[in-house]
């Protein structure tokens, strides 16, 4: 459980500097999206930022309520895994493709992280 709490922090921390109005779907107008090292993000980038951001809070919500199985702490370590692995693609060049490919594959983990919450709600 301690080693899934320190990854999950580390990812947070290696989360690239959204704004607040980015993180919560906000438009700034005038203001340049400052994300990846100067290039701005995709409106689908964005919600595919927005979709791994709120997955990881409830992930977290869950965590800190300790009543996990250890399959349970192995899927969710898998899913973290995966968006560790979308975000460093996401840092990299983008391009329409990708992006449809990672809000595909975000859509199933939301899928698969939604039974496995209902699960652990009904585990009490």
């Amino acid at each position: 459980m301690r080693t899934i709490i320190i990854i999950l922090a580390a990812f947070l921390l290696m989360t690239p500097g959204l704004s607040t109005a980015q993180m919560h779907g906000g438009q700034m107008h005038g203001e340049g999206q400052h994300m990846m090292g100067g290039q701005g993000m995709s409106q689908g980038g964005m919600q595919n930022m927005e979709m791994m951001n709120s997955m990881m809070d409830d992930m977290h919500q869950m965590m800190g309520q300790g009543h996990m199985t250890s399959a349970q702490q192995g899927q969710m370590q898998d899913m973290m895994n995966q968006m560790g692995q979308m975000r460093q693609q996401m840092s990299g060049p983008q391009n329409p493709q990708m992006e449809q490919q990672h809000h595909r594959q975000l859509q199933k983990m939301q899928q698969r992280w939604n039974t496995m919450k209902g699960q652990m709600e009904h585990q009490h």
